[in-house]
């Protein structure tokens, strides 16, 4: 192996392992250092993917009691208790898609011939990272590029002790081995929000206690409402505008104690899920004179994604983007060819998705309705309802809509925002049409399907433009 690379990527998520790739085929050649057992970064292994495992197989246990209305009938399954959960199966289904997935991007190392190596990547000097392997020794690697990519980890509260077993945070809950008969869920965003609909359909008796005034507050407020309303269906009670004190682990049980309520409530269990945080701890941020900016974050030049220090990037978690998988992946190509010379148009963050795997699923781009009305900018608003779609009552998917919110002089498309099972398939048409600048009048005369989900597109664009044809 060896000592000398043209580029070195500290870190093997979506945007390590990512840039690894893009920059072999592009002739670089190339080290990615990760000091984990696994490659794949968070969102493999104890994000993303496992939480998707998971909430597939909540959306699997949900339709197997519907299935006789399909007309598909199983001799005794109309018997009370006959349709049950094996959580031990949803486990080993989740942990047998993580080790296949993982496996990939072991492969995809050797086919693009990218030496991996195990240890603590950390920066020391210009041109320079340090590795420190398991067993303490050390070694160094020269570099010609360096991109930082360590990704983010669990942010905690320093009132609120997590124990991983009955006060948890996203990394622990996935290792449950029952369901449990009740959860307290601290936060009601992006993660919050995924666990509370997957584990009340699995059976909890969920509580989701939110201090901003809506569930999922990046959202705009008309799909928060809708979420929160389809959550209530799902065993979850959602609580807004409410400050948790404290949470404590008693004799096998959880105590929350809101603010403003003398008795604590009591739970089995409990999920801390209040955000993420850069891991920016002993990278060797000072040996290039990187300096962190007021939120913790890498800050880079985002025409570029260069960092303060000659030939050192930083792209992904790190970085004050938002924190997704795609969006970090789109930033280590965007680096890598920087890197390699190439010309390219800065990444539009308007055009970025937001996605949550709820059920219904949530997926947005651009802006929200409240900031708008807030700037005073005159926009006009189209929104379309699923349930008015054939496609949607045949898939039994009715719940949810479109919401398309445009320039009122231009037609230009400022924000989209869908609520729906399959809101974040739907949502890249947006994505690809903003990117080229479509108006909201070429979006009404692009055919569509029929029948398809995606004509809930076309009549919320008809609904923008004041006219919607089937409702």
């Amino acid at each position: 192996m060896s000592t000398s690379y043209d580029l070195v990527v500290i870190g093997s998520g979506p945007a390590g392992y990512v840039a690894a790739i893009h920059a072999a085929q592009n002739g670089l050649k190339t080290a990615v250092i990760e000091k984990k057992d696994w490659l794949g970064g968070t969102c493999l292994n104890v994000g993303c993917i496992p939480t998707k495992a998971m909430l597939h197989s909540a959306a699997m246990y949900d339709k197997a009691s519907k299935l006789a209305s399909y007309g598909v009938k199983i001799a005794g399954a109309e018997k009370p208790g006959a349709i049950t959960l094996d959580f031990p199966q949803v486990n080993k289904r989740k942990d047998e898609i993580v080790k296949h997935v993982n496996g990939g991007v072991a492969f995809l190392m050797k086919k693009n011939k990218i030496d991996v190596i195990r240890g603590m990547g950390r920066l020391a000097g210009a041109g320079q990272v340090e590795v420190t392997a398991a067993d303490g020794s050390k070694s160094k690697l020269q570099a010609k590029h360096i991109l930082l990519a360590t990704g983010s980890k669990v942010r905690e509260l320093p009132h609120i002790k997590i124990d991983g077993k009955d006060i948890m945070s996203s990394d622990h809950i996935l290792y449950l081995d029952k369901v449990p008969e009740s959860l307290a869920i601290l936060g009601g965003g992006v993660v919050g929000s995924e666990f509370a609909s997957c584990f009340g359909r699995f059976g909890s008796k969920v509580t989701v206690f939110e201090m901003s005034e809506q569930l999922v507050p990046s959202e705009d407020f008309e799909t928060a409402a809708e979420l929160a309303k389809a959550l209530k269906k799902q065993n979850v009670e959602v609580l807004t505008s409410v400050k948790v004190k404290s949470i404590t682990a008693k004799g096998g049980k959880v105590e929350v104690l809101v603010e403003g309520e003398t008795a604590p409530r009591v739970f089995e269990k409990a999920l801390i899920s209040v955000g993420r945080a850069p891991v920016i701890e002993d990278i060797g941020l000072e040996s290039v004179g990187i300096k962190l900016d007021a939120r913790g974050f890498i800050p880079v030049d985002l025409k570029n994604y260069k960092t303060s220090a000659a030939n050192v990037y930083a792209v992904g978690d790190v970085i004050p983007t938002p924190q997704l998988a795609h969006t970090a992946s789109a930033e280590a190509m965007f680096a890598i060819d920087v890197i390699c010379g190439k010309k390219r148009t800065p990444i539009n963050y308007l055009t970025n998705p937001g996605a949550i795997y709820t059920y219904p699923e949530v997926a947005s781009i651009g802006h929200r309705e409240q900031d708008l009305k807030k700037e005073g900018r005159e926009y006009s608003v189209g929104k379309f309802p699923f349930s008015a779609i054939a496609k949607a009552r045949i898939e039994d998917c009715p719940d949810g809509f479109i919401k398309i919110i445009t320039d009122k002089k231009y037609g230009e498309i400022l924000g989209v925002h869908i609520v729906h099972a399959k809101a974040t398939e739907l949502i890249a048409e947006f994505s690809l049409g903003n990117n080229l600048e479509m108006t909201i009048d070429e979006l009404a005369h692009t055919i569509h399907p029929h029948p398809t989900l995606s004509e809930t597109i076309l009549e919320a664009a008809h609904a923008a433009k004041g006219h919607a044809i089937h409702i």
